[in-house]
């Protein structure tokens, strides 16, 4: 359950007669054109400044259905349109190692993915979906004692189908903790692995798994400037169309953290680095990039620290290509509902780059809490209405975040980090 689009030329009459006759447009929660603020209040953009709208209850899925899974939550990831959320659990050493929740009529029914049985030892995943929520890898970094391996699955008439034998990393160095963090483009012809342990700082693997029972090593990269403990691979992104990937590296150059992207060649399929971006000059921060995401046509970046978010852009990409330079950098604004100091480790952005979920484990005393900013005019990020936070936990400090957001920007998955295996959905 999703609500739905609202034309730019909706009229306060017609949002009236919309709202009584169609409950999944009630409230366009990450509508660019209408705007919750409180928990009762709306504002239209119409079209040129925002007026207050009349007075609605808030849907009660806007308050976030909550699920428990078989064990503490590890990672997350939605498929485009928010209809497929992949959650892989943590320490497994047997029993599930992934829960699928499937939307259906409004309620998400979870299945859950057994360990793999090459699985070597305790398992900790990392997860991605492709676009149509029928393809995913699956990776753990902490498999055979931390060389790490990865995992490809599809949804075979209803049916999650292990596709081959485990991947594991082509002339990895030392215990890499291959699989770390996974990505796949979004019709899943391309997959990125972290190794973000191996050597002294890191690498990133690209494979084409087009024929996912036959994957195809692409290339292994290490970057420049990469430094000593980089962490070269605290997460991987790829665009939806396949053309750029982010890697972050969140203790490059002592603990700055910076973020590598690179392209592809055309005609010559060979990958390399197209850019180098630090943290913004005067933004002092930590654990930057620990979370990187890029829009579907990978011109826009969010990128997350333990500060505030930070967007990047690549300026000129419509003449230049994938090959145009980067902006140096702009701050989210901080949420105007937060309690409590920042620390926010996760920054998602939707396919089309107008929406971005941050997060703040910490917020409220470690309740925690997530947030919808939407980007207009170009460049402008204004927040789209107040933090959502999960309730119902039996202990209060539920410590909410790591979001994620679906590619539409319609639907947020939050987990909890206080091992109390909850997750909530907002819709």
């Amino acid at each position: 359950m999703s609500f739905g689009n609202v034309p730019k030329d909706l009229s306060f009459s017609s949002i009236a007669a919309l709202r009584s006759t169609a409950s999944k447009s009630t409230n366009g929660l990450f509508s660019a054109n209408i705007r919750t603020v409180g928990s009762l209040l709306q504002y239209e953009h119409s079209p040129d400044a925002w007026v207050t709208v009349q007075d609605v209850p808030v849907p009660a899925t806007q308050l976030g259905n909550s699920y428990t899974l078989p064990a503490p939550i590890a990672a997350l990831s939605l498929n485009l349109d928010g209809s497929v959320l992949a959650v892989s659990l943590a320490s497994v050493a047997s029993g599930s190692v992934l829960s699928i929740l499937t939307n259906t009529a409004g309620f998400y029914s979870q299945q859950a993915i057994p360990l793999p049985l090459d699985a070597v030892g305790v398992t900790t995943g990392s997860v991605s979906l492709s676009e149509t929520g029928q393809i995913l890898a699956f990776g753990s970094g902490s498999d055979n004692g931390g060389l790490g391996a990865v995992w490809l699955y599809a949804n075979i008439a209803g049916v999650w189908t292990l596709q081959g034998s485990k991947i594991t990393g082509p002339g990895e160095i030392g215990l890499g903790n291959f699989g770390s963090k996974v990505s796949l483009s979004g019709n899943a012809s391309l997959l990125a692995v972290s190794s973000s342990g191996e050597g002294t700082s890191g690498a990133a693997y690209i494979f084409n798994v087009q024929y996912l029972a036959n994957p195809v090593f692409v290339t292994k990269i290490v970057p420049s400037p990469l430094y000593p403990d980089a962490v070269f691979g605290s997460d991987v992104n790829f665009s939806a169309d396949g053309s750029t990937l982010a890697v972050g590296a969140s203790s490059n150059s002592s603990t700055n953290g910076s973020v590598f992207i690179f392209t592809k060649i055309q005609g010559q399929g060979l990958w390399t680095q197209q850019a180098y971006l630090p943290k913004p000059a005067g933004f002092t921060t930590t654990y930057f990039a620990y979370n990187v995401s890029l829009s579907a046509d990978g011109n826009i970046l969010a990128v997350s620290s333990s500060a505030n978010g930070v967007i990047y852009y690549r300026s000129g990409a419509q003449s230049s290509g994938a090959n145009a330079p980067w902006s140096s950098g702009n701050l989210l604004p901080l949420p105007y509902d937060l309690v409590g100091g920042f620390n926010q480790y996760s920054a998602i952005i939707s396919q089309d780059g107008n929406s971005i979920c941050t997060s703040n484990t910490d917020n409220n005393g470690n309740v925690g809490a997530s947030w919808i900013f939407t980007q207009g005019p170009p460049e402008t990020w204004t927040q789209n209405g107040p933090g959502f936070v999960g309730s119902g936990a039996p202990i209060a400090a539920t410590v909410q975040g790591y979001s994620v957001l679906s590619g539409d920007g319609k639907v947020v998955a939050v987990q909890d980090n206080s091992n109390q295996a909850l997750l909530w959905i907002f819709v």
